[in-house]
């Protein structure tokens, strides 16, 4: 059986339905997990589906470096090729949603504060609605 992003983000939503909602720190590292997972596949389909010449594989494109900061190398490759803004602005945004899940997954000694779990929850709605601007810029060019 297979998983659309789909049913990820109904999972995301059943197990999380108000994330702003979240005080506690255990819950809110958690909800940032499920939701960085939800963001990550979404690109990794979004890239597939809109920038194909990119081979997401261990072997394809920006090999040398690990699963999760390839998506981070594409949009910033699209930034340097074609100078967008955009493009920019989802690298950016993508390497530190992943910085800040690795903080809430791996260092539990250190706090999480609820600005960096308020800026996760913005990330997790703008990545979506900056790749989206992207493929919309990109046609009309």
């Amino acid at each position: 059986m297979s998983v659309t992003i789909e049913d990820l983000k109904q999972a995301v939503d059943h197990l999380f339905p108000n994330p702003k909602g979240i005080t506690e720190e255990a819950i809110q590292r958690a909800c940032i997990n499920r939701h960085y997972y939800l963001i990550y596949y979404a690109m990794l389909i979004f890239i597939k589906d809109n920038f194909p010449q990119y081979d997401m594989s261990r072997d394809g494109s920006f090999s040398n470096t690990g699963s999760h900061n390839r998506v981070f190398c594409v949009f910033e490759e699209i930034a340097e090729l074609t100078g967008s803004k955009k493009a920019e602005m989802l690298s950016l945004q993508f390497t530190n949603f992943l910085t800040k899940r690795h903080k809430a997954d791996y260092k539990l000694d250190e706090n999480f504060s609820s600005g960096e779990y308020s800026q996760c929850l913005k990330y997790a709605e703008r990545i979506p609605e900056l790749a989206q601007a992207l493929v919309d810029e990109q046609a009309s060019n």
